[in-house]
């Protein structure tokens, strides 16, 4: 039995918040603020990976990411998060 990977793709999205940026991840509990867009994307990228990293060494973070709605997750699925503008959401 071969063993691959399977890629999940996070959606995160910056809004503009007044004079801030607004960065989430959709369907999960991560939110940051920044001065810029850039700001508040690294900080929600550094969020991500230690709320990851706190999924992972409890045991959860599959079948959290399952309960999210993100389907046909195991141990061997590499998780990216990419970025887009409120302007891209249609």
């Amino acid at each position: 039995m071969s063993t691959s990977s399977k890629p999940l793709v996070l959606r995160g999205q910056i809004i503009s918040h007044g004079e801030s940026f607004l960065a989430t991840v959709e369907n999960l509990p991560l939110v940051s603020y920044g001065d810029t867009a850039e700001e508040a994307e690294d900080r929600l990228v550094r969020e991500f990976r230690n709320w990851a990293e706190s999924c992972e060494e409890k045991g959860v973070l599959e079948k959290t990411l399952v309960k999210a709605g993100y389907v046909d997750v195991d141990e061997e699925t590499e998780i990216y998060l990419i970025f887009t503008d409120e302007e891209d959401v249609e």
